[in-house]
């Protein structure tokens, strides 16, 4: 019969129940069974970091001032192209405003997108577009006329756009409901 091993673990002491054993482990920073902890940070004689320590975490103080360094920064460059927007003229606010509302519509698509995955209904997507590319010719159709009207009202292409657009966004909002019934009943 062979003789039982004396196993021991470090929360436990070396078996026997000693405490005073467990006690001088612990107070150790390492021993020959412990493997060396990677928190540890360790520096030779000249106070140098030894290859495989890691760097010191910046405090709390560092960290909240790269923190407002980095918003004040954004804030000045935010407030640097609005006011450029600003001085560019009516085109461009325009424009940036086309943009903010397509990319909000965006994220709110993204997020009732969920629930119509769910109930598996199909062109959803797309009907959400349409009508949201419907509301803006609506909307800024007519500014869109009144600042262009040197260019659409002379264009034979463009001119019966400028001239029924109220008519024009009628039969596309009354297409665009027919098309969401067709849809939903089949």
């Amino acid at each position: 019969m062979t003789k039982p091993r004396s196993v021991k673990f470090q929360h436990r002491g070396n078996g026997n129940g000693n405490a005073s054993a467990r006690q001088n482990s612990s107070s150790s920073s390492e021993t020959v069974s412990d493997p060396p902890s990677p928190n540890k940070e360790k520096a030779d004689s000249n106070g140098t970091l030894i290859k495989g320590a890691k760097a010191v975490e910046p405090s709390e103080y560092e960290k909240k001032r790269a923190t407002f360094i980095t918003r004040t920064i954004w804030s000045l460059a935010m407030i640097a192209v609005f006011f450029g927007a600003m001085f560019a003229g009516h085109v461009y606010i325009l424009m940036i405003i086309t943009i903010v509302q397509i990319v909000s519509f965006k994220e709110v698509i993204a997020i009732a997108q969920v629930p119509t995955k769910q109930k598996n209904l199909p062109l959803t997507r797309a009907l959400n577009w349409y009508f949201l590319a419907i509301t803006m010719y609506f909307l800024y159709g007519e500014s869109v006329i009144y600042y262009f009207k040197h260019i659409l009202l002379v264009d034979r292409v463009l001119l019966p756009f400028a001239t029924h657009h109220r008519f024009i966004s009628l039969m596309m909002y009354l297409f665009g409901l027919w098309l969401s019934e067709t849809v939903v009943l089949c």
